[in-house]
Parts: structure tokens; sequence; C-alpha cells
């Protein structure tokens, strides 16, 4: 009998242990995540929490810190300025949920999400989370109780993630813009962005909409409560747009769209609106690499705009000296030229193509611009497996148009050129029997894929290469999609 209790005892020591030590190690083992864009959530915290008395804190996604110039902002305010926008991908909740113990009395809130469905929710991405506290456990303590349960839920995988890359000493490391160096100590981005690089100027995949049901009403209650438990503190909210690509606007959200939503918002929310959604509509020639990412002139002309409508909201008459630039203009003559082929002759048996100008010089067919795949032929509608060519020509391949391979129940598999940077909307909506689409390329920077890319594609998944898997998994554009669907490796 004494046995069994003891060895009941020793059952029940273990099981009591083995949390209590997963934990201690997780939370022990050196930061593995802190170089990626998820880092930059440590260097807004700390200067959030490190200013103390009247400041500004501006809370949203990725818009802000690609957006805000805080050090200008400053100087036009008199007062601290904090940038707490980091990654739609964590969702505005978790931004708004964090800064909320640091707001004091005097403090000005200003709440700015993107003008999305996820962003406008209460999205929380648990494993995004874990990501962005790791090496700086504190945050912890601020995330909402509410979503206590699925911080536990993704704990494990986390440590899993965490202990596999500590072993084989290859923490991600992304290069470019995404990087945690990327940030300044205000919590901005300064990495050089000189001009828009998107194709067209905008991103065709991710179209932005005004129908008011784009905003969930359990977001416009948690908005409210939120401006209550501000006031309470002593400090006031309030309520901005990011900055809004206009090329990307969808087609139902012209002028009365946009003014119904803006009037549905204003009856919604008890905190005040600052400024309009049409002036936060700014021309392409101001953005980056995404529908709300801004370059580093974009980022001093929205500054400028953002303090001009906070000083009208606070009474302060003194004018804005903010000196905006010149919208940058895209190098011209950054196409390539080629001749007509044999490759070229067959690729037109399978797909329609466009995107291409095509002159004559004496007898030879000159071919100028990049391809873009508008569907396929009636001969390429029976193919199980498609294989998109990296050019054609001598041309890259570099676009595949809305709805290219829609409703098409034949396909399996497709893979894609190692030059596709484009993928228009419901480019997949209907392919039943598509199990993958596999990317070729090894830089997930050349193709900024959006989280509904294989929207009505129940069955299929992006599979990328082996080699570059973690690369992928940690980009800011591939992580939006990895936290719906997640990706695979071959």
């Amino acid at each position: 009998m004494k046995k069994k209790i003891i060895l009941i005892s020793s059952i029940i020591f273990v099981i009591i242990l083995i949390p209590v030590v997963l934990i201690a190690f997780a939370f022990g083992l050196a930061p593995q995540y802190d170089k990626t864009f998820y880092g930059g959530m440590t260097i807004k915290y700390n200067r959030l929490k490190s200013i103390s008395g009247k400041k500004v804190v501006i809370i949203g996604g990725s818009s802000l810190a690609f957006g805000l110039r805080s050090d200008l902002l400053e100087k036009e305010l008199g007062m601290p300025v904090v940038n707490f926008g980091l990654y739609a991908n964590l969702g505005t909740k978790y931004m708004l949920d964090v800064a909320k113990d640091f707001i004091g009395k005097d403090d000005i809130v200003i709440i700015a999400p993107e003008q999305n469905a996820q962003a406008l929710s209460l999205y929380f991405n648990a494993e995004a989370a874990w990501y962005s506290l790791d090496g700086n456990y504190e945050i912890l303590n601020k995330i909402d109780g509410d979503n206590g349960g699925e911080m536990f839920g993704k704990f494990f995988t986390f440590l899993g993630g965490k202990f596999g890359y500590w072993k084989n000493n290859n923490k991600p490391n992304p290069s470019g813009v995404y990087n945690v160096s990327s940030f300044n100590s205000f919590g901005d981005i300064e990495y050089a962005r000189p001009y828009n690089t998107m194709n067209d100027g905008f991103d065709a995949a991710t179209p932005i909409s005004f129908v008011k049901s784009v905003i969930d009403g359990e977001f416009i209650k948690y908005i409210n409560s939120y401006g209550r438990a501000v006031k309470k503190a002593g400090a006031k909210a309030y309520y901005t747009f990011s900055p809004m690509n206009v090329k990307a606007l969808s087609e139902a959200s012209n002028d009365d769209a946009i003014l119904d939503y803006y009037d549905y918002l204003t009856n919604r929310l008890d905190i005040t609106i600052i400024g309009n959604p049409k002036t936060h509509i700014l021309d392409e020639d101001w953005f980056y690499d995404s529908n709300f990412h801004l370059n580093d002139a974009g980022a001093v002309y929205y500054t400028a705009l953002l303090a001009q409508e906070i000083k009208a909201t606070l009474d302060i008459f003194t004018p804005v000296t903010i000196q905006v630039p010149d919208k940058p203009q895209v190098p011209q003559g950054s196409g390539v030229s080629g001749v007509g082929s044999a490759e070229l002759d067959e690729a037109s048996k399978i797909f329609n193509l466009s995107g291409v100008n095509i002159t004559t010089d004496g007898e030879d067919v000159i071919f100028s611009g990049e391809w873009t795949v508008d569907g396929l032929t009636d001969y390429g509608k029976t193919l199980t497996e498609i294989v998109l060519p990296d050019a054609l020509a001598g041309l890259p391949v570099t676009e595949i148009a809305n709805r290219a391979f829609a409703d098409n129940t034949t396909v399996t598999k497709i893979t894609f050129g190692k030059n596709i940077s484009s993928v228009g909307e419901n480019a997949f909506d209907g392919c039943a029997a598509l199990g993958g689409v596999y990317i070729t390329s090894l830089e997930p920077d050349r193709f900024h894929v959006s989280n509904n890319i294989l929207q009505g594609a129940d069955k299929c998944y992006m599979y990328v290469p082996q080699e570059a898997y973690t690369a992928y998994k940690f980009d800011y554009f591939w992580s939006f999609l990895d936290a719906t669907r997640p990706l695979k490796s071959y």
C-alpha cells in the first residue's frame, strides 16, 4: 500500500513538474523571433512604458509603422508621440489591450486600424502574439484574459518552433524592410523605400471596401468600451483612418458609399472621429509595397495630414510646419525586351496572355514588357497539372489576372514560375480539385501574397521550397496566409 502511495505521488509530481519545466525552458531560452518584424513589439512597448506624463499614443497596424514620422509629429504637437502600430496579423485588439495599462491622465489616444475586415474585428492571433513577446514576457501580463485560452493552446506550438530554431542555430532573420532593424527608437520604419513598388501602383488582391459589413459590430462595442476606460484614466480617445490607396478602392466604394459608411460609424462610435475617410484616401504615388504602407515621402505627407487633423480637434491653432515633399515617381525604363520563341508558341496553347507590347523591326518581331496570365485556353482547361513559366520570349511572367483559373474543376496542381509577383482576386475560386499551388522562388519578397488568395479553393494549400520555409513563414505578407491556412513545404 505504501509503495502504491509513493508511486501515485511520484506520478502526480511528474505531471505537475513537466509543465513547470517546459515553461521555464521556453522563457529561459534565448529569443528566436526577435529579428523578425514581430520583434518591433519590444521597441514599441519599451517606448510606451518609458514615457511618463502627457503623450499621444496612436494605435493600429503596420500602416502606422510605415506611415508615421513620430519625430515630426512630436515637434508639431509639443508632446511625446508613441507609434503603437505594428502588424495586423496580431489583431487591433491585441495592440489596444497591451497599451491600455499605460494610458494616463491627459493622454491623447488615437485608434487608427486599417480599413479591412480583419483589422476591424476582434481577431486575435495567439501564435503571432507569442512571437511578438519572445524575450519580453512582461507583455504577456497585458494580454486580455479572454484570450488566455488561445494563448495556452498555442504555447506548445511556440515552444516547439522556438526549440527547433535554437537547436539548429537558424533563428528567423528576414532580409529587407521586414527585419526588426528597420525600426528606429520611435517605433517607426526607417528603411529606404523611395517609391511605389507594386504592379500598376496597387495590390489588386486586397481591395479596400467601405461597405458597412466590413466593420464588426462587436468591434464597435469593444472600441466604445475602450473609450470609456481611457476616459476613466483621465485621457481622451479618438478614432481615425489609416492611409488608403485610391487605386485599391472596391467598385462598390464610391463617394456615396464612403459617406454612408462615415455616417454609420459616426452614429455608432461613442468616441470622436478625427478627419474623414476621403482625406485619408491618397494617390498611389505615396505608397510602397501594400495598399496601406507608405513610402518615405508618403510617411511625411500622412504625418502632416494627421498633425493638421489632430490640431484642429484639440483646438491648437498654430499652422502645420511639416514640409511635404513632391510625389515620388517610379523610375522609367525598368521593363525588359525580348524576341519571339518556340516556347511562347507552346505556352500560347495553354494560356491566354497579355501585358506585352509587340512591334516589328524589319523581319523581327520585338516583345517588350511583362506577361500577364489572363486565363486558360480550352486545351489548358483539360490539364490536371499546370506549370507557369519563369519567362517567355525573354520576358518575365509576373501577373495572374482576376479569376484566371476560376471554376476549373480539372486542375489538381499549379506551379508558379519564380517571377510571379501578383495574383488577382478569386484567381482559384471554384477550383474544387486543386490541392496545391507550388511556389518555386526562394525569395518571399518577390511575391506579396494576400491572405485570401485561396478563396474558393477549399482543399488547396500553398507549398513553398523546404529550404526557404522559415523565410516564407515569417515574411510579413506570407504570415497572414499562414495564420489562416498553414503553409506547407516540399
